[in-house]
């Protein structure tokens, strides 16, 4: 795992909107999608010796880095799932890929309401830049979002 994911998901936890208990509530369902709606990746898994005991491995082939739950302004609670790109070419190819089958239908069946693909850069975000992104993204009506995280000035 990369050291901007580990940094987005120490954020999200300190902010408490990453949503953990859901992560491993729902990682026997995760599974089983990937198993049996996601063959290739499966076998790709397996062939690379991915860590099949991290669960984190799994949620990253539904190109899942970290489920937030977060409240719109008028109290309607929400499931994002996030993925992180520090290249933004492939964070615009990774958003029309997570549009598409089986991901749609995954989501669904997770109850996950939105999708965002963040292009975040290689130093470290601040909580506070993630905490107005997910707020002031929040209340936006789109399910799919590929939002830019400015670069800190020094």
């Amino acid at each position: 795992m990369s050291a901007h994911i580990l940094w987005f998901r120490r954020n999200a936890r300190q902010l408490q909107v990453l949503g953990t208990k859901f992560e491993l509530d729902h990682l026997p369902q995760v599974k089983d999608l990937v198993k049996f709606r996601m063959g290739d990746a499966w076998r790709r898994m397996q062939n690379r010796g991915s860590d099949l005991n991290d669960p984190l491995v799994w949620w990253e082939q539904l190109r899942i880095h970290g489920i937030l739950e977060l409240e719109t302004s008028g109290g309607t609670p929400e499931r994002v799932a996030v993925w992180l790109e520090t290249v933004e070419s492939r964070a615009y190819g990774t958003l029309e890929q997570v549009k598409r089958e089986p991901f749609a239908t995954m989501r669904s069946e997770l109850e996950i309401q939105r999708h965002w693909v963040f292009w975040v850069p290689r130093e470290p975000v601040a909580a506070e830049v993630w905490c107005d992104l997910f707020y002031s993204h929040i209340d936006q009506k789109a399910n799919f979002q590929m939002i830019p995280i400015p670069v800190a000035v020094s």
